[in-house]
């Protein structure tokens, strides 16, 4: 009995210590924060809601659009049915039908200015802001950048509550994230997860892909709302979600977004600097057909007509290895370094042209608003490697959409061949092959006899204007 008793009191003084235990929570900084107890870590959350609620709000917008004959209810619902056909519709005149969206919003400046995403609030003809107290007023474009999903639009009111902005180069993975907005209308809500994950991108959500990854619940009329840190600062403006995946929301580092906001309030736009350089990043394919060691840098596939880049000489095939100094592992982290530059400024681009290393001087431009004639600076393939190849007629050039007559044109591809696995398709035209300008169905022929299948070709392709490497080899 008493060795009983030693030990229940034993496992009695074991689990009062573990109650005991205090429960530590991490700031940015990687410092432990004053938080002791799980009591006390839920204090937390309820005190960071309280500090960051009123300046979030509640965005719905408004807009007209057009309604084809049969796009409606019985289209989708019995698509795929027998009574399809049915539903179709008379091919009568198209419909407009208001169509109305819901999303969310932070303050961010106490003369009115509110920022959210793009997709919120980028069409519409009519905004309604509803603060946390409740009031409502109507809100403008104060201006919009599609490239990163970001917007401002204003209120006309005055001495507002600013949400405070935080620092999203020093958040961790794995510290706690919050996120508040109006999910499918429920207005103040409040989410609680951790950072999942930095620099996500390959989205296909734009140029600009650099998210920060949360399983903080993020939900339609999230969007444009903040992702904040335990202390309340904005970390990120929540834009997206994956479907059907749960716990897996994407949002918008708020250092980018603060300089995007900055441009938009001061310009109404976004005056970004640019090089005028199309851009892919290198396989393990591609890192053989160019003899390099590694797979870091950014391969220039095309040079713009014009452009700063075309007159400092860069040409398709150089890999950008830094910028100023600064490593380029990918063509995300070139995008990111020219980005921080201004317009103007002399920036020098360290690259490898056939072997060799060398440095580049390049001024930036601005961007210009619309994308300019790329410059195609070589030729294409087809015929091995499953291809099938003709001249490019200028008749052909100018169906195809493109400004010169130069390369051959891709008639077929055969399936399951190493050029379909590579997602060349007919209607391509191959630009070089190994390096080698092609002009013709001759050219081309001339210099796939040279290619030793086991060590693969490498094309320069050119599909409606963009120009890119595809490296083909045969399998053993």
């Amino acid at each position: 009995m008493k060795t009983k008793d030693f030990s229940r009191r034993w496992l009695i003084l074991l689990f009062t210590g573990i109650l005991t235990v205090t429960v530590p929570v991490w700031n940015c900084d990687g410092a432990p924060a004053p938080i002791g107890t799980a009591k006390d870590l839920g204090m937390a959350f309820v005190e960071v809601a309280k500090k960051v609620l009123p300046s979030v709000v509640s965005i719905r917008s408004e807009r007209t659009v057009t309604i084809s004959p049969g796009e409606s209810f019985g289209k989708d619902f019995f698509k795929g049915t027998p009574f399809e056909d049915f539903f179709k519709g008379d091919g009568g005149p198209p419909s407009k039908q208001r169509q109305t969206g819901e999303g969310s919003g932070v303050i961010v400046d106490a003369r009115g200015y509110i920022l959210t995403n793009y997709h919120v609030v980028g069409e519409a003809e009519k905004i309604t802001v509803r603060l946390y107290d409740q009031r409502e007023f109507k809100g403008t474009i104060q201006g919009v950048d599609p490239k990163t999903d970001l917007a401002v639009i204003r209120v006309d009111a005055e001495n507002l509550p600013v949400a405070v902005l935080g620092d999203s180069d020093k958040l961790q993975v794995g510290e706690w994230a919050i996120a508040i907005g109006s999910p499918f209308g429920l207005q103040e809500t409040v989410t609680v997860g951790v950072i999942s994950a930095k620099g996500r991108s390959g989205l296909g959500t734009g140029t600009y892909e650099d998210f920060i990854q949360t399983d903080a619940s993020i939900n339609p009329g999230n969007s444009g709302g903040p992702l904040v840190n335990i202390e309340g600062g904005v970390v990120g403006i929540n834009a997206m979600i994956i479907q059907p995946g749960q716990g897996i929301g994407f949002a918008i580092p708020i250092n980018l977004a603060k300089s995007i906001m900055t441009e938009l309030i001061a310009h109404r736009k976004v005056i970004r600097p640019w090089v005028g350089i199309g851009l892919q990043d290198l396989t393990e394919d591609l890192v053989k057909s160019f003899n390099l060691k590694d797979k870091a840098g950014a391969l220039i596939n095309q040079v713009f007509e014009g452009s700063p880049a075309e007159k400092a000489g860069l040409k398709a095939g150089d890999i950008v290895i830094d910028i100023d100094g600064t490593k380029i592992r990918n063509s995300q982290d070139l995008v990111k370094e020219v980005l921080k530059k201004n317009v103007g400024q002399n920036i020098r681009l360290g690259i490898i042209r056939e072997g060799k290393t060398m440095e580049i001087p390049v001024t930036t431009a601005q961007m210009p608003a619309e994308p300019r004639e790329r410059k195609t600076s070589e030729p294409e393939k087809k015929e091995w490697f499953g291809l099938g190849v003709r001249d490019l007629t200028p008749e052909m050039a100018k169906q195809l959409g493109l400004a010169k007559a130069e390369g051959v044109v891709i008639e077929r591809v055969e399936a399951g061949s190493p050029a379909q696995e590579a997602g060349l398709r007919p209607g391509d035209v191959i630009l070089e092959v190994n390096r080698q300008r092609i002009t013709s169905e001759e050219d081309y022929r001339k210099a796939m006899e040279k290619v030793v299948p086991e060590k693969g070709a490498l094309l320069l392709v050119n599909r409606g204007g963009s120009t890119f490497f595809v490296s083909l080899r045969e399998s053993k």
